[in-house]
């Protein structure tokens, strides 16, 4: 089942003009400075003398002069110091959503008591304009604050609970403001239509969200009747065996459960004008539905929470939704989702295994947990045959691998997500356009380095093996735990082959972990984080808009 986005209008004005839009029932008044409500509610000026307090958080206050009669303080905190940048505007505004379904407001109006002094409208990805996308920012905000994954809302549906959420939204523009309206609604809507869907599949349960069942929410709502998008899955045991023979390996113990089967789901999406394209990008997603760990099982409590494995398949499944929604004419865009569950059991693939990756490269197991690398790498490689391949336009072809893969992410930066380059992707500036579009979009990344030590590590150590997947130890007990496993997969996948040093064809790489980013730092008691659908905004920044 989907969750319909509020309707988004978007009004010229200023406080004044605020007081005719009659066909809204409250009003999120944003603010920095609290003297700059006075300008909406001039009682206000009462509240800030007698209350050193007032409008420190979020509150709601009675005030007729604004539409619905309700006023909700959304206090952004300071924007211009050295640590602040966009997320002043999501956090604030899904808060200030949240608590205006709390009142029983479902038409809110967003009005910008002092919006910063930027270029509202005008892309800036430099990083001298913080705010460029407040107004965006602000409303994928209040977006997130009125959506509940999927298992929720059939949660609702099964006990007929009502299910609160917004009917419509309304912006207040600034003054001066440059940007196309038409296309701030457009961008806003596809960014977070993808989020539902990312969200959709990396929140439930491993058994709501197994491979199977993913595959049908992919089929049967996220890309129902979309006609821009080819879709085809692969599910015969027997050709993932052949064509994707690590991830094979690592969905063995499963395949004794019918129901947790692997699936392989390719989409694909072609500018309808070739003539135009200036990029060939192809995207894996790691969707491992549940990790044990496998033979190097997960102990004293670390298997908790990998029902969130699969947050590469769900980012790269919601970039895809974004993708056809905005139908770029400058991109070809190719994903793959690599479905599998990584269960435990006597045909379990263990330590000391060699196998054939889809390369024909051989792969001296280390660690069954290291699985993520595995079941993307021949994706990977299939993704580098279709580069190759590629004839249609001279655009250069750049590859991603999407996954929620280590906890050294998590030791190293925190909630952020990851990205590293090789040479050709580095030299194309693709790692700093995901840093600069996220940086405006209110979805921080951090770049990181593939070094030399990267595939240093992973080679041969013997005539048995072409490259090791990994070491015995966790990666954020190993030094260079998150960068490692892309030198892995470059060797594993052929990738490494087509560089700088390859005068005749470059292919582009870059690897993206989201482990910090794709979920929550923290959770509400003992139950799960929530997911957040990072990298989709991005994403979407950096190659769509």
């Amino acid at each position: 089942m989907s969750l319909p986005l509020p309707s988004i209008q978007l009004h010229a004005g200023s406080a004044d003009s605020l007081k005719s839009l009659s066909d809204y029932d409250g009003t999120i008044v944003v603010f920095t400075d609290k003297s700059a409500i006075k300008s909406v509610m001039p009682s206000a000026a009462a509240f800030i003398e007698k209350d050193q307090e007032f409008g420190s958080e979020v509150q709601v206050l009675i005030e007729s002069e604004v539409p619905g009669g309700r006023v909700i303080l959304a206090p952004t905190g300071t924007l211009d110091g050295d640590f602040d940048d966009a997320r002043r505007f999501t956090d604030i505004a899904q808060k200030a959503v949240k608590r205006a379904l709390a009142a029983g407001i479902r038409s809110p109006v967003f009005y910008f008591a002092d919006p910063p002094t930027s270029s509202p409208g005008a892309w800036t990805f430099n990083g001298e304009d913080d705010y460029s996308r407040f107004v965006e920012v602000t409303l994928l905000g209040a977006l997130a604050g009125t959506f509940d994954p999927i298992n929720v809302r059939e949660h609702h549906e099964r006990t007929k609970k009502e299910y609160k959420t917004l009917s419509s939204i309304g912006v207040v523009l600034p003054q001066g403001f440059k940007g196309d309206e038409k296309q701030l609604i457009k961008s806003v809507e596809a960014i977070e239509a993808g989020r539902r869907v990312a969200k959709d599949i990396g929140s439930p349960d491993p058994e709501r969200m197994s491979p199977i069942n993913v595959t049908k929410y992919v089929e049967e709502v996220a890309f129902k009747g979309v006609d821009n998008i080819k879709l085809s899955v692969i599910e015969d045991l027997e050709t993932i065996k052949k064509e994707y023979p690590l991830a094979h390996a690592v969905t063995r113990a499963s395949l004794a459960v019918p129901r947790h089967h692997p699936r392989i789901v390719l989409l694909e999406y072609r500018s309808p004008d070739q003539s135009q394209v200036k990029e060939n990008l192809f995207f894996v997603g790691k969707g491992v539905t549940y990790d044990t760990g496998g033979a190097d099982i997960k102990c004293s409590g670390h298997m908790r929470d990998m029902s969130r494995d699969k947050g590469g398949a769900a980012a790269v499944a919601g970039f895809l939704k974004t993708v056809s929604m905005l139908a770029p004419k400058h991109v070809n865009i190719t994903a793959g989702l690599s479905l599998v569950r990584n269960s435990v059991g006597p045909d379990s693939y263990v330590s000391d295994e060699v196998l054939y990756s889809r390369n024909g490269t051989r792969v001296l197991v280390g660690n069954t947990d290291a699985e993520g690398r595995m079941v993307m790498t021949d994706l990977l490689c299939q993704f580098k045959e279709r580069a190759l391949a590629e004839e249609k336009n001279k655009a250069p072809s750049f590859l991603f691998t999407v996954a929620t893969l280590t906890g050294h992410a998590l030791r190293a930066y925190g909630g952020y997500g990851i990205t590293l380059d090789n040479g050709f992707a580095r030299h194309n500036r693709i790692s700093k356009r995901l840093y600069d579009a996220g940086h405006v979009l209110a979805d921080p990344f951090e770049i990181s380095t593939l070094r030399r030590e990267d595939v240093d590590c992973v080679q041969p150590g013997s005539a048995s093996e072409d490259v090791v997947q990994a070491n015995d130890k966790a990666s954020s007990l190993t030094d260079r735990g998150h960068q490692y496993p892309a030198g892995f997969m470059l060797i594993a996948s052929g990738l490494e082959k087509y560089g700088l040093a390859n005068k005749e064809k470059r292919l582009g790489y870059t690897h993206l972990d989201i482990a910090g980013s794709f979920e929550t730092m923290s959770s509400v008691g003992w139950s799960l984080p929530a997911v957040v659908a990072s990298p989709i905004p991005a994403l979407s920044g950096a190659f769509l808009l």
